[in-house]
């Protein structure tokens, strides 16, 4: 059995999955070259991957404008990533980098509970 890994970085966690789901289509960088993992509401920080062996998918029936492009799963290639808390400048925001190894991750954001609806974290 393969060993699951988790990663968090704020309100951002990845986790090792075996294979892609079905129904993904490959989500583009945005206008800097990122892979943009969650947008900071507050300060226009964003949990973001700049490495270029690294992809990103998402399920394609969900809305990509809603969700602002961001992705479920990434693929890490290479000799793995650097998941960066930074400002669009590339300075660091809030947490530290994290190294994260090759292979393929589901990407989820903290949600927390209100009697109306889910909501997601922000930070």
């Amino acid at each position: 059995m393969t060993k699951q890994l988790h990663f968090r970085q704020g309100d951002v966690c990845l986790r090792t999955v075996g294979a892609l789901p079905e129904g993904l289509i490959e989500v583009p960088r945005d206008k800097v070259g990122r892979i943009v993992l969650a947008h900071g509401e507050r300060t226009g920080h964003a949990h973001a991957i700049r490495n270029r062996h690294v992809q990103a998918f998402k399920f394609q029936h969900a809305d990509y404008e809603v969700n602002q492009g961001l992705n479920d799963f990434i693929l890490v290639g290479g000799s793995g990533a650097s998941l960066k808390h930074e400002l669009i400048s590339g300075q660091k925001a809030e947490h530290g980098a994290i190294k994260v190894p090759p292979g393929l991750y589901e990407v989820r954001q903290q949600v927390e509970y209100s009697p109306a609806e889910l909501v997601r974290v922000t930070d």
